[in-house]
């Protein structure tokens, strides 16, 4: 099981969330270790996974506003945005939410 040793917040050049783990998932690998991981937190839904070699993104909603976790293997970055002011806007709830699991 995955767990999350860091979350911060940044809003240059966009808003985001960046997610650091007690160990950093592998796109190639770790893809539904990453979704089974965002499926603990129950505001969370309708999770979609699409995986590409270096890249895992899944899409989730939460407070009926999308959400996009991204995954990058070459970065080995971690990080969820959004693509609309109202989802901007719930950032913070979401990392109060996914905060919980901080170790």
């Amino acid at each position: 099981m995955l767990q999350l040793s860091q979350i911060s917040v940044s809003t240059e050049p966009y808003h985001q969330l960046h997610l650091r783990f007690k160990r950093q998932p592998d796109p190639s690998s770790d893809a539904m270790l990453l979704q089974n991981w965002l499926q603990q937190f129950a505001p969370l839904c309708r999770l979609q996974t699409e995986m590409s070699m270096d890249l895992v993104l899944i899409r989730f909603s939460f407070c009926d506003q999308p959400f996009y976790l991204h995954l990058e293997h070459y970065t080995e970055a971690c990080w969820i945005d959004t693509d609309s002011d109202e989802a901007d806007m719930l950032l913070s709830d979401l990392h109060h939410v996914l905060a919980q699991d901080l170790i």
